[in-house]
């Protein structure tokens, strides 16, 4: 009897979590009940509210083979997102069929946003709604979808099954086209790991490119949205009540887009004085990006320079530059969602601060004490001087953002002693 009860009990565990027996017929899920459509004359009509506190919902009923009649119930409703600098995320239509619901962080340059559902259909949209806190943006789509909103569950229970349906790591089909449509809107399971008020924890496999995707109960119901990923690769997603509370805020403010860091830099810096001079070292740079056209930019670096010329009586040199610039630029961008390329022109600041040593040769007359024109005798001497230097400059600047590739040219004006302006050339790769 033991051995009969333990048998049932396993048969009754695998099918609960999605291996139906051998000798189970798929079952299709009840048609999900849409969030009302808003009319066109109100297109700010609320999603349903969350029950309210201490008041529970039914928990999610289980079918056998749930995780294929999910993902095909569900996946005409998940789009992918992509940004004209090639980011790539993943949304899903919510509260209508204009809509789609994201991480803010997918589409935080706020324009040109490219949405792609799984048919293979592509419209634009644009950010109408946004929680910073949450790291949660709605979009309005140009064109209505065809696919239905999927519906919120307002809360799940730990250990629950819950699934994941996004675009891993979706662009690798630019590098390898035997990858090409397996990446894009795949799915993953696992179970809900932990819970709060903020984040939902699963060890269902969440990547770069699932971020804005829905995390989905066993019957079909949206519970969060995929938001960051820690290194040990545990999964977080945003409950999805505070996304039921963005969409009071549908076409309230215009989104401009946040500031966000861009264009990190490390590479090699020349600069060339209009006295010759040229020095030559490594330099940091990062840039603060607002609505992907205005930049502000900041670089440091120290550069060394020797003697570079065989003008006597300078015998040796050796020079060390500490320079920082700040610049604002606007960026234009080439080539979008195919191959990224920014050219950004612009101007600011440029401060050097130079310190170093020369020795020059010169003529004496020896040994100490003797009589001029009698025991005097002339005789080679070097002395070190120490060179000391520096100041602020107006700087004009163009850079060319090639992929992962950074190319500057600039020019500073000494408007004092123009004989020290120079020209600065920086070439590094991103970060």
């Amino acid at each position: 009897m033991k051995l009969r009860a333990l048998l049932f009990t396993a048969l009754f565990s695998f099918g609960a979590f999605g291996a139906a027996p051998a000798f189970a017929q798929p079952e299709t899920l009840p048609p999900l009940e849409p969030v009302p459509t808003p009319p066109a004359e109100s297109p700010m009509v609320p999603a349903p509210p969350p029950p309210a506190k201490g008041e529970a919902e039914d928990a999610p009923q289980c079918k056998p083979g749930f995780i294929e009649l999910v993902y095909k119930q569900t996946k005409p409703s998940v789009v992918r997102i992509t940004r004209p600098d090639g980011g790539l995320g993943t949304g899903f239509v919510f509260f209508s069929n204009r809509h789609v619901a994201t991480a803010l962080h997918v589409v935080d340059l706020g324009r040109g946003v490219r949405v792609e559902f799984p048919g293979g259909r592509i419209t634009r949209g644009e950010v109408v709604a946004w929680d910073d806190d949450h790291d949660l943006a709605i979009l309005e789509l140009e064109d209505a979808s065809e696919a239905p909103p999927l519906v919120p569950r307002w809360d799940v229970a730990v250990g629950a099954p819950i699934l994941a349906i996004g675009n891993p790591y979706g662009d690798l089909p630019r590098v390898s086209r035997e990858l090409e449509g397996l990446l894009n809107f795949s799915v993953s399971q696992g179970v809900v790991s932990a819970k709060s008020e903020a984040y939902i924890q699963t060890d269902a496999v969440l990547s770069p490119g699932n971020s804005g995707g829905p995390m989905l109960t066993c019957d079909g119901h949206v519970v969060g949205v995929a938001d960051r990923l820690l290194e040990s690769r545990i999964g977080f997603g945003v409950p999805v009540v505070h996304l039921s509370r963005l969409v009071a805020r549908i076409g309230r403010h215009a989104y401009l887009g946040r500031w966000t860091a861009r264009d990190g830099a490390i590479g090699i810096g020349w600069n060339v004085d209009m006295n010759a001079s040229t020095y030559v070292g490594p330099y940091l740079g990062g840039s603060l990006v607002g609505y992907d056209r205005v930049a502000i930019t900041l670089r440091i670096g120290l550069l060394f320079a020797g003697k570079n010329d065989t003008n006597e009586p300078v015998v040796a040199r050796s020079t060390r530059r500490l320079f920082g610039e700040l610049v604002v630029g606007y960026r234009v961008l080439l080539f979008p969602y195919a191959f990224p390329t920014y050219f950004t022109i612009g101007g600011g600041m440029l401060a050097t601060f130079d310190r170093g040593e020369e020795t020059r040769l010169g003529a004496v007359l020896g040994p100490p004490g003797c009589v001029i024109g009698t025991t005097c005798q002339a005789q080679l001497e070097a002395t070190t001087i120490a060179i000391r230097g520096g100041g602020i400059m107006p700087l004009g600047q163009a850079v060319l953002h090639l992929g992962a590739l950074e190319t500057s040219y600039g020019f500073a004006l000494d408007v004092l002693n123009t004989e020290y302006s120079t020209h600065r050339i920086l070439l590094g790769l991103s970060l």
